[in-house]
C-alpha cells in the first residue's frame, strides 16, 4: 500500500521552529528519475562569415558547429536541434540543397542519425531570382554507446538531384552581404532517459 504525507509545516520535535526543506532533491541521481526525463542539456555555437559550398552529389561536412554530449546515463535518447544557416539557391543552376544529421560515437566514422535520405531541403524550380530561406534540422537519435564515450553531431549537406552547379549554405551574395556579414550557428542537445 502507498502512503502520502501532505503537509504545510513541517516543525521541531519541540515544536519551537518549522525545519527548512533547502535540499528537497539531495541524492537524487539520474538513475532515480523516470525515463523520459531531461538529464541534462549542451549547447554549442559557432560564428561563420564564409560561403559554405559544395558540388557533392553525396553527403558532405557543412562544417557548421560541431556539438559534443557525453551521456550521464545508460540507454539514453538525444533530441538534437540545429538552426542558424542560410541555405541559398537560384531557379537557373543552383537549384536545391538538402541536409541530413550525422554522429560519430566515441571518435568513430560519421553515420547519419536518421533511416531516411534526407532530413530538410530546399529547392527552387519557378524562374526568378535567388532566394535565402531558414535553414533547421532536428532529430530524435537512440545512440548505442558506453558510458563515459562522447557523441559528436555535425550537419551534413549534398546538391540536389536536379542542381546543375553547386549547393550553398550562408552565400556571402545572397543574405550576407552589406552590413549583415556574420551568423551564428547553434547545435542543442538534450539527453533524455530511456
Amino acid at each position: 500500500m502507498t502512503s502520502k504525507l501532505k503537509t504545510d509545516v513541517l516543525e521541531t520535535v519541540s515544536g519551537s521552529g518549522t525545519i527548512a526543506l533547502t535540499s528537497q532533491l539531495s541524492g537524487m541521481t539520474s538513475a532515480s528519475v523516470p525515463s523520459g526525463s531531461v538529464l541534462q542539456m549542451v549547447e554549442n555555437t559557432r560564428v561563420h562569415a564564409q560561403d559554405i559550398t559544395t558540388t557533392s552529389a553525396s553527403f558532405v561536412d557543412t562544417t557548421l558547429v560541431t556539438g559534443v554530449i557525453t551521456p550521464v546515463s545508460a540507454g539514453s535518447k538525444i533530441a538534437v536541434r540545429i538552426t542558424g544557416f542560410v541555405p541559398h539557391v537560384n531557379a537557373t543552376n543552383n537549384r536545391g540543397v538538402v541536409w541530413q544529421m550525422f554522429k560519430s560515437v566515441n571518435g568513430g566514422t560519421y553515420v547519419k542519425v536518421t533511416a531516411g535520405d534526407l532530413d530538410g531541403g530546399y529547392y527552387q524550380n519557378s524562374a526568378g531570382s535567388w532566394y535565402d530561406v531558414t535553414g533547421y534540422c532536428s532529430v530524435f537519435d537512440t545512440p548505442t554507446y558506453t558510458l563515459g564515450q562522447a557523441i559528436n553531431y555535425k550537419l551534413y549537406f549534398r546538391k540536389d538531384h536536379d542542381n546543375a552547379n553547386a549547393a550553398y549554405i550562408n552565400h556571402t551574395g545572397g543574405l550576407l552581404q552589406g552590413g549583415a556579414t556574420t551568423i551564428t550557428s547553434s547545435i542543442t542537445m538534450t539527453e533524455i532517459k530511456g
